[in-house]
């Protein structure tokens, strides 16, 4: 096996580097690279890992190949770097990339070039650059036009393996119905919860905190609830910032999504929910829901789905919707959103989940109190007391 490097930071992109990536890749005959200009890949781009344009000059102007790659690499902020290596987050990219991508029904950037190291997580990837002029701006949120092409695209890809998880090419992904995880899950989010509420006071009133703190001494039982549906894969982080729509129709396509960081063995209806709570001003989602989650019924039912009903489905886009405290709280007390931009984003989306936990009252979907002698009632009780404890020390 060929050790090739890895570049740490953006800076190590060199014209000899990009050469051997883009052979390695596959382009044997690629002509000359003469320079490489490094830009960033565009608004809100990098938060949990470092991306770059890079533009590429050839030594024959005439050259056949790429003008321009995207590069992906670890992220250089602490915080995020951490979060990766717990979650194991390049690792899930890197296994998409390289093993589902080529065979995936959703539309997403071609991999030139990947590697990943296992014992310290270093990774790169190298992708077609699908053009900043298409990407989408989180804040002002999508239209409805481009919801319904967003999901057509994921109801296709959870069609793909609808209850078909186990195979080769998805060995090595995190199952969220892991019983081994929904405890870990449930101790993070409690040390998350008193910094995003630190953070992000604002979106935390007495009631949001309530129904925060709440969630948290339940969400082991929550994500068991959960993953007694049906299974799937998915995307995991299905928002507008990472998603591209119509530029290349007359090339057979009008959607594509990248950043693949978060995938991994769930219920779809998690990502409907992160599209329609996260992507959508209210008001338009409010408008659209009904009819996007019959479209998304119809079409996983369309690829042969049987024993799910729209009852079902909706059941479960609302259980997914309280879910959406999840990533506030991940988010808002795990990573480092100093960039107004990123922070921007982050509240718009976490306005919208708190208002379509109200509308759809998701509240109803906290797991009841269990036994009282239950493991899972005193794993709450210990898991609640070591909250509070926790918030005391901090004060």
């Amino acid at each position: 096996m060929i050790d090739r490097p890895i570049p740490e930071i953006a800076s190590d992109i060199t014209v000899d580097w990009m050469r051997m990536a883009l052979t390695a890749g596959g382009m044997h005959n690629l002509p000359p690279l003469r320079e490489i200009a490094l830009e960033p890949a565009g608004p809100g781009a990098g938060i949990m890992s470092t991306v770059v344009r890079c533009r590429l000059t050839y030594a024959d102007e005439g050259g056949n190949g790429p003008r321009s790659v995207v590069v992906k690499l670890p992220s250089t902020d602490r915080k995020s770097a951490r979060m990766n290596r717990r979650h194991s987050l390049y690792r899930r990219e890197y296994i998409y990339y390289s093993r589902l991508a080529s065979a995936s029904p959703i539309r997403g950037a071609e991999l030139l070039y990947g590697d990943f190291r296992e014992p310290d997580q270093r990774f790169v990837l190298v992708m077609e650059d699908l053009g900043e002029e298409t990407t989408v701006d989180q804040v002002k949120g999508i239209t409805v036009a481009e919801t319904r092409s967003a999901i057509r695209a994921i109801a296709r890809l959870h069609a793909h393996y609808w209850n078909e998880v186990d195979g080769p090419s998805r060995s090595g992904l995190p199952d969220d119905g892991d019983p081994k995880m929904r405890g870990l899950m449930q101790i993070a989010y409690l040390v998350y919860l008193p910094r995003a509420m630190k953070n992000f006071p604002h979106l935390f009133p007495d009631r949001t905190r309530r129904l925060a703190e709440t969630f948290g001494t339940r969400l082991a039982d929550y994500v068991a609830d959960v993953a007694a549906g049906p299974r799937t894969f998915v995307h995991g982080d299905f928002r507008a910032a990472n998603m591209f729509f119509g530029r290349r129709k007359t090339e057979g396509w009008d959607f594509a999504v990248v950043d693949w960081q978060i995938c991994g063995i769930g219920s779809g209806l998690y990502d409907v929910a992160c599209l329609l709570c996260s992507s959508l001003p209210t008001e338009a989602r409010r408008q659209v829901e009904d009819e996007a989650l019959r479209e998304y019924h119809e079409i996983v039912c369309s690829h042969g789905v049987q024993g799910f009903s729209f009852e079902d489905c909706w059941r479960l886009y609302r259980q997914h919707v309280l879910g959406r405290l999840l990533i506030m709280v991940f988010v808002g007390g795990g990573l480092n959103l100093a960039a107004e931009r990123s922070q921007q984003a982050f509240e718009t989306s976490a306005r919208r989940s708190i208002a379509a936990i109200e509308d759809l009252e998701a509240d109803e979907f906290l797991p009841a109190r269990r036994s009282r002698f239950s493991r899972a009632n005193m794993f709450s009780t210990l898991s609640g007391g070591a909250y509070r404890a926790y918030r005391l020390l901090r004060r």
